[in-house]
């Protein structure tokens, strides 16, 4: 895609961007946050942000990458000035049936902040190491062991027994 800003192009350039990369921002900012109205800020904020910094980009990686790279750091950011933050434990009231399916966000859900950020990039997103390692800002073999860490979590999680049921709640 090549974009022209200041030509007569501007804003379908923006539309652009904003159609193709909205899904991913949104998924990961929901991820990031809890609270809905700061998942909408930070997916604001990205899209503004990677505007503003489009002359910057360097193409050495994916733009994809870039894009969730600056909504990393947006959510980062309203989250240490709101507290919210996910560092999500489980949440939710009543039983839930271990035998329902499982919603894919909600075993993420569970995961410790770290192991849930690689999880959503290398397994959701299917970036390659580098590039997660890149988004994440922290070295390769840093996203090897968290991925490895948070696929046996994801494997503990989906046997059915007494640990499956308490940490799922609707």
């Amino acid at each position: 895609m090549t974009v022209v800003r200041g030509s007569s192009q501007h804003s379908d350039s923006f539309d652009e961007i904003v159609r193709i990369h909205q899904a991913a921002v949104l998924a990961y900012a929901s991820s990031m946050l809890r609270d809905k109205s700061l998942v909408d800020d930070a997916v604001q904020e990205t899209f503004l942000r990677v505007w503003r910094y489009l002359p910057s980009y360097r193409g050495d990686g994916s733009f994809e990458g870039w894009v969730i790279r600056i909504c990393r750091n947006v959510c980062v950011s309203l989250g240490k000035k709101s507290g919210s933050i996910s560092h999500l434990q489980p949440s939710g009231q009543g039983e839930s049936d271990p035998y329902e399916e499982v919603n894919l966000m909600s075993l993420l859900d569970a995961l410790s902040h770290d192991h849930r950020e690689v999880a959503l990039l290398c397994l959701v997103f299917g970036y390659p190491y580098e590039e997660a390692a890149s988004v994440m800002g922290v070295p390769i073999g840093t996203v090897r062991s968290r991925l490895a860490r948070a696929r046996a979590e994801l494997r503990v999680m989906t046997t059915c027994d007494d640990n499956f049921k308490s940490r799922f709640r609707a």
